[in-house]
């Protein structure tokens, strides 16, 4: 093991789960494939710029040069449709039941090839390397698998670690300022909610932030990204937050609901969006979300107002948004209805700021309220 990683164990439903995070952690392959060797799928953009470390990362297995199917990433990635073209794929593979998935890519890849290997024979084991900051923070941690359909966004999932989680920020370099600023939402959103002093280091840093992200071409890279910013050090605090919760409650009964911070009004804007001709990013559509129930939070004196304006503050220095034009009223109540963590017995619940690194789970908002810090309704 290099010294220069960080590991962070989980156990997770008695399964085992390892995040490591360092240079070149994908070479760290084999000790999360047992025999036969396994099956790769591949975000296609991952296999255009990084064909030397993809290489590399199979090289380090021993009898792991198989097969790989390349895929397209991105929220309509995640559907039944293409999940169905895995099974497909994994069926010509013949992939056993004691194969193994390694998945590389964003976090819409993660979400469904590990739905994938969650379900294909019952289930085999998943290996996945994040390559986005929006996955090695937040969607590679944890074991949720998930696609969108019926408008919803991730109704239909498992509870499905993978046995070894490789990130390398190394990936970073390659991201659009698109990518990171999404990356940046869930950065930010784990530090709120468990690691104040690394909410106050991001805070210190947004004139930094915002000269490398708030200001560049949305769909170019970043050039010098990787040193601009201390990248290792934030994904790993931010990692270690989210590893502290889900090994606290793996199937989201208590403690681990607070990762839904900025999450229930974000997937609802974000889904209704995709069917208008401005569809926002996941990373956005949390930012708006969080920047709202902060802003809800601060005026029921739950929340400093300080607090709340630092909050929109940071989100702002990244570039990403902060209010958005609302769904009409009775179809927000529809969409915030069709929310997968609706209960019958209680509702929606929703997850609202005490203060910076410290949430309150299970508490209730009006659609009133979110409509006075969302934008004008559209027409119906």
């Amino acid at each position: 093991m290099r010294d220069e990683s960080l590991i962070l164990e989980m156990m997770l439903d008695q399964t085992p789960s390892t995040y490591l995070l360092g240079p070149l952690a994908g070479l760290e392959l084999g000790r999360f494939v047992p025999t036969p060797p396994p099956v790769y799928i591949i975000d296609q953009l991952v296999a255009e710029l990084h064909p030397a470390c993809l290489e590399q990362i199979q090289n380090s297995c021993t009898n792991c040069q198989q097969p790989a199917l390349l895929v397209p990433g991105g929220e309509p990635f995640k559907s039944l449709t293409e999940l169905e073209k895995i099974y497909n794929w994994l069926s010509e593979q013949a992939l056993t039941r004691d194969g193994t998935i390694v998945a590389i890519g964003g976090g819409t890849v993660l979400d469904l090839v590990g739905l994938a290997a969650s379900t294909w024979r019952r289930g085999v084991n998943f290996v996945s390397i994040p390559t986005t900051l929006l996955a090695m923070v937040d969607a590679s941690i944890g074991g949720k698998t998930a696609i969108n359909t019926s408008g919803i966004k991730n109704p239909v999932g498992t509870f499905y670690p993978a046995r070894g989680i490789l990130a390398d920020v190394g990936f970073l370099g390659t991201l659009t300022c698109s990518d990171l600023r999404d990356g940046m939402a869930e950065l930010i959103k784990t530090a709120a909610i468990g690691d104040a002093a690394l909410f106050a280091e991001l805070y210190a840093a947004r004139e930094n932030l915002n000269k490398t992200l708030g200001q560049n071409a949305a769909n170019e890279p970043v050039p010098g990204i990787l040193g601009a910013l201390p990248w290792r050090q934030w994904v790993g605090r931010a990692a270690a937050v989210k590893v502290n919760l889900v090994n606290r409650d793996f199937r989201e009964s208590g403690p681990r609901k607070a990762l839904n911070l900025g999450h229930t009004l974000g997937h609802v804007l974000e889904a209704h969006s995709h069917q208008s001709d401005r569809p926002l990013s996941h990373g956005q559509a949390v930012a708006i979300g969080m920047a709202v129930v902060f802003r809800i939070a601060a005026e029921r004196n739950l929340c400093p107002v300080p607090q709340a304006l630092e909050m929109i503050q940071l989100l702002e220095a990244c570039g990403l948004p902060v209010t958005w034009p609302a769904p009409p009223a009775d179809l927000l109540e529809k969409l915030l209805s069709g929310d997968k963590k609706v209960s019958a017995r209680s509702g929606l619940s929703w997850v609202l700021p005490e203060r910076i690194g410290k949430i309150r789970v299970d508490e209730k908002v009006q659609p009133t309220e979110l409509l006075r810090w969302l934008e004008t309704p559209e027409e119906g």
